[in-house]
């Protein structure tokens, strides 16, 4: 069995000053990483506690919503330790609020925590990563940004644009030897306990510690990674993949809307779907539909 072990290596986790980010600064470190601990609150109780350990880590205040405090956490690591071989990108902010009644001030402020702060942390490190022909980044989405939930408009739509730049970093990172997945993780943490009942809370602490997510973030933190371009979701000890697929269809040059509502049934056949590294790839489906219907 292979040991996933972190010893020369560095790692940033963003909003880990508690919940899933402490978690997974915590593991790393118990495995020999050296760490960054950023958040804007909490990181030097953390890393504290990971040196007090007997680990190896700093904190970073620095705000990641902005290129500039992006660029901070950057500098901070290659100060301490020379380099960067692991992003955790973790930070978002919840709200939970329908379409009709979100706020732009709620929107733009979910927005820049958790989609810009992950694109700045992901655009700052990656030259680091490329130059050296390695790295490792993990991207923290949501079953709310990929499948949708009620009253999360805001939420949903950072958690679906980190999952669109995990694909486009993933892409852009193979040839260079950046390894880029993400994962879904269903978690008792201080921001989740905030929208949901007592009762509820006790629940996802007793069956959904953040210590069942951080596993799988070590392992695709890790030099042994062997995927990149994928999704995890991961809590209560349970690991598992959700995917995008493509289906055939229906095709007809000569289409009207009449003939798609005659054809509906195909156009929702889910049989014979694929997956697909890339858009491109995808367009495959246009002529295995040409081959496959026959036009009402």
């Amino acid at each position: 069995m292979t040991t996933v072990d972190f010893t020369d290596t560095v790692a940033i986790v963003t909003g880990a000053g508690r919940g899933l980010g402490q978690s997974h600064a915590e593991f790393l470190a118990a495995r020999g990483a050296s760490v960054v601990v950023n958040d804007i609150a909490g990181a030097d109780a953390v890393a504290a506690e990971i040196v007090a350990g007997g680990g190896t880590a700093i904190a970073s205040a620095a705000d990641i919503s902005t290129p500039d405090g992006a660029a901070a956490v950057i500098d901070a690591a290659m100060a301490a330790y020379g380099t960067v071989d692991i992003l955790i990108n973790n930070a978002g902010i919840g709200r939970f609020t329908t379409v009709g009644d979100v706020t732009v001030d709620e929107y733009e402020l979910v927005r820049r925590v958790g989609l810009d702060g992950t694109f700045y942390m992901t655009r700052a490190a990656w030259p680091i990563f490329a130059a050296k022909g390695y790295g490792r980044i993990v991207i923290t989405t949501s079953g709310n940004g990929l499948l949708g939930a009620a009253a999360s408009a805001s939420y949903a739509v950072a958690k679906a644009g980190v999952f669109g730049l995990m694909r486009a970093a993933a892409i852009d990172g193979a040839p260079l030897g950046i390894r880029v997945n993400s994962i879904g993780p269903m978690a008792s943490t201080p921001m989740a306990e905030a929208f949901v009942s007592a009762e509820v809370a006790d629940f996802m602490r007793a069956e959904y510690p953040t210590s069942l997510v951080s596993p799988i973030v070590a392992v695709l933190a890790s030099a042994d990674c062997p995927t990149t371009g994928k999704h995890f979701d991961a809590g209560g000890g349970h690991v598992g993949t959700t995917f995008i697929a493509t289906a055939p269809g229906y095709f007809d040059r000569a289409m009207t809307p009449e003939s798609i509502l005659a054809n509906w049934s195909r156009v929702v056949d889910q049989s014979g779907a694929k997956q697909y590294d890339n858009a491109i790839e995808s367009m495959e489906m246009i002529e295995l539909a040409k081959q496959s219907t026959v036009t009402a």
